[in-house]
């Protein structure tokens, strides 16, 4: 009988039996002999950060049999979904990558199985690609008219449509600013608003540009037209120092642009002197005056700021640093009494009281006499300097220091009274050689000669200035009356007075002068001078007449000083026309007619 496969079993079944093999055992599937799984497709790619993406799982060459992929190490950061079947070889997997930046590679491991078994694992490798800002932004923002001073705002939106984080600043110029914080920091699909103020402080039309720095290649464009309400003339305002004054000032105009008043409150530096208020009327002017403080010698920048319910306007202000300016600590550089024929020295002292070095110079006439003619001083300081005399003129000498600095020029009174030397020596006529001593104080002082006067002998004015300021003059000069005149950009000040001089005679025969200060000498203003009426002048008179400011707080100042003289008052007859000779005759017979006719009429027989 022949061995059949299932005679072949039954045999192998009995064996079994006989030899306690169990035969009821798990019975696994049959393995080929030599056969091996496929092998899977190690992978390195790239995906992108934003969205999900589809990662194919392969095998290489062909199985012929469904495969199944198995996920044998997932991602670290990123999501992984389950295989699933595309293909009879071929599976997909979808991954997700993570939301931080910082994560810029995954990986994950997966093996096949097949019907002979399954494969060893193989490694996807990932490289996360962010795609690079980019920033959705306007064209251009119009801001539309408003009046200069005050201010309107628009909202300027931009969004980030790229991968990575777009971060940076908007970055606007004058007169635009944003309110707020400049700065963004953008994700993908994120937007941020900025708050944007246009705020013109003078009238006229103006464009710029909005930048933002993570995208300097991109900008939005800014307009805007403002108009003014008032207008500064000129645009920055600079102050004038006058030569040899510590003050710098100037007088500077506002104009109304507008159909109603307008109330405007005034502030700036402390270091300014300004009006707190000012009202211009409608389509007006008005003057203002600002003057620098004399205790900061140093050049500064500052502004003034005008306000009012619905607008402000800021003007910017120059004031230049203060030059070099010299004052004479000594009023009066006096000798005394000396003797004729010694010689004698007396000083004095300058000051510069600016915010630069200078140099000042300075000449006497004889006898006086000096050892050096300048200096340099510093600011601050102060020196002396020598004056010396010798003359063996008895007599009073009365004359001039006086001293230059650049544009300014002042005099420092000098005197001194020659009496007679105490002693002296002489040559004796006849004798060759010879010298005999007198002792003059023992002879009779002789009579007081006359004064020999290094000009002038009665000095015109010791507080006169040497140089009266550009615009200053004396009109209308009439016996008893005149007109002092003077530009009103000499001073800030809006208040004055007038002193006139007084020449005296003192006990010891020395001149003095005294400043009186009359009342009720009208001052008023006219156009863009100051004028003072002086009337009740005595004719034919010589007189100084010195204009003080007078400033809200401290002390009067001088101004300047000006002279002139009233002409004197003629006669009513002096007035009238000369006669010609036949007016003369014709005179002389209308009179002798008269005279006869008296005589007939007193003659006349009575009836």
């Amino acid at each position: 009988m022949p061995l059949t496969i299932p005679r072949l079993s039954l045999i192998f079944y009995v064996l079994c039996l006989g030899l306690g093999v169990p035969v009821h055992a798990e019975r696994k599937p049959a393995v080929i002999v030599g056969a091996a799984p496929p092998q899977p497709v190690e992978l390195n790619i790239k995906v992108r950060r934003e969205g999900k993406t589809e990662i194919p799982l392969r095998i290489y060459g062909k199985a012929g049999e469904p495969l199944k992929y198995l996920i044998r190490v997932p991602p670290a950061h990123g999501r992984l979904s389950d295989p699933r079947a595309t293909e009879r070889e071929v599976s997909v997997v979808v991954y997700e990558p993570p939301a931080d930046l910082g994560i810029t590679t995954d990986k994950f491991s997966f093996a096949v199985q097949s019907a002979v078994g399954v494969s060893a694992a193989v490694e996807v490798a990932m490289t996360i690609v962010d795609q690079p800002p980019q920033l959705a932004i306007q064209d251009a923002i119009d801001f539309s008219t408003v009046r200069a001073g005050a201010s309107n705002f628009r909202l300027l939106e931009i969004s980030n449509h790229g991968g990575l984080i777009a971060s940076g600043d908007v970055i606007v110029d004058p007169p635009w600013k944003i309110d707020g914080k400049a700065g963004y920091r953008l994700r993908n699909g994120d937007v941020a608003v900025f708050k944007i103020v246009f705020s013109p402080s003078v009238g006229g039309k103006f464009e710029g540009v909005a930048r933002f720095t993570s995208e300097p290649e991109h900008s939005t464009t800014l307009r805007g037209v403002s108009e003014s309400a008032i207008t500064a003339e000129p645009a920055q305002w600079v102050l004038q120092q006058i030569p040899g004054d510590s003050t710098r000032s100037g007088n500077f105009e506002l104009t109304n642009q507008l159909d109603e008043p307008r109330t405007l409150r005034l502030k700036t530096d402390a270091r300014l002197k300004i009006p707190a208020q000012v009202t211009i009327p409608p389509h007006g002017r008005a003057t203002i005056p600002v003057e620098a403080s004399s205790q900061d010698a140093q050049a500064m920048d500052t502004e003034i700021q005008l306000e009012a319910s619905d607008f402000s306007i800021a003007i910017p202000v120059r004031v230049p640093v203060l030059a070099a300016v010299f004052r004479a600590t000594t009023p009066l550089v006096s000798f005394g009494r000396l003797a004729a024929g010694h010689p004698a020295s007396a000083r004095f002292q300058l000051e510069n009281i600016g915010g630069t070095s200078g140099k000042v110079s300075w000449e006497i006439i004889p006898p006086f006499r000096v050892t050096e003619n300048s200096a340099t001083i510093q600011p601050g300081d102060k020196k002396e300097f020598p004056v010396e005399i010798e003359s063996t003129v008895p007599g009073r000498y009365r004359t001039w220091l006086k001293l230059r600095a650049g544009d300014q020029s002042f005099d420092i009174p000098v005197e001194a009274e020659v009496a007679g030397a105490a002693r002296s020596s002489t040559r004796m006529a006849g004798v060759p050689g010879s010298t005999a001593t007198v002792d003059l104080s023992a002879l009779p002082e002789p009579p007081e000669a006359t004064p020999v006067v290094a000009t002038p002998l009665i000095p015109f004015d010791w507080d006169m200035d040497p140089r009266v300021p550009s615009g200053v003059e004396v009109s209308q000069i009439t016996p008893t009356s005149a007109i002092v005149e003077w530009p009103a950009v000499l001073s800030p000040a809006a208040r004055f007075r007038v002193d006139m001089r007084q020449l005296k005679v003192d006990p010891d025969g020395r001149i003095e002068t005294i400043w009186l200060q009359p009342t009720g000498i009208p001052i008023e203003a006219r156009g863009k001078n100051y004028a003072a009426i002086l009337t009740g002048l005595q004719p034919g008179e010589p007189w100084a007449v010195r204009i003080m400011t007078l400033p809200p707080s401290g002390e009067a100042t001088r101004l300047f000083t000006v002279t002139f003289q009233t002409p004197p008052k003629t006669a009513l007859l002096a007035q009238l026309p000369r006669p010609s000779l036949l007016q003369c005759l014709l005179v002389a017979l209308l009179g002798l007619a008269a005279w006869h006719g008296w005589q007939w009429w007193r003659r006349r027989p009575v009836i």
